[in-house]
C-alpha cells in the first residue's frame, strides 16, 4: 500500500540538500534516484516539482481547489500560504508489508529536515494540511 505526503515549501528545495541533511540525522538514510532508503529498506519515492513547472502548477491548483471547496477561514489561510509555495516535495510512502505506524516512524526525520530547509505546510492524503504537527485543515 502507498499514499502521498506533500511538503509545500516557501523556498526552493533540492533532493541533494534533503539527502545531506537526512544523512546528518542518521547516516543510514540515502536518496538514490529519488528513492528514499534507510539502510536496506525502501521507504518511499521523493520527487520535487519547482515553481514554473506544469506538474507544480497542476498539483498546487488541485490542492487549492480542494481547500476552496472546504471554504473555512482556516482553509482560506492555507490557500494564502500555498500561493507563496516555491517547491512541492512529494513523498510516495511505501508501506509494503510494514505496519504504517512503523513506516511513519522510520521516515519521521524527514519532517524535521524539510522545515529546516524551508518553511512550509505538509499535506497528507486522507488527513489534511499540517503546520508542523498541528492539523490546520482536515481533508478526507
Amino acid at each position: 500500500m502507498s499514499y502521498y505526503v506533500r511538503y509545500f515549501a516557501d523556498q526552493p528545495v533540492l533532493l541533494k540538500a534533503i539527502g545531506t541533511n537526512l544523512a546528518g540525522v542518521d547516516p543510514q538514510f540515502k536518496i538514490d534516484g529519488g528513492e528514499l532508503m534507510r539502510g536496506p529498506e525502501l521507504l518511499g519515492e521523493l520527487e520535487i516539482s519547482a515553481s514554473g513547472s506544469d506538474l507544480f502548477a497542476e498539483d498546487l491548483a488541485s490542492k487549492i481547489g480542494e481547500l476552496e471547496r472546504v471554504g473555512t477561514p482556516a482553509a482560506r489561510q492555507v490557500i494564502a500560504r500555498l500561493r507563496g509555495t516555491k517547491a512541492i516535495v512529494t513523498l510516495r510512502v511505501l508501506d509494503g508489508e510494514r505496519d504504517p505506524a512503523v513506516t511513519w516512524d522510520l521516515i519521521s526525520p524527514l519532517w524535521t529536515v524539510l522545515p529546516a530547509l524551508s518553511a512550509g505546510l505538509t499535506q497528507s492524503d486522507g488527513q489534511g494540511f499540517y503546520d508542523g504537527s498541528q492539523l490546520v485543515v482536515a481533508l478526507a
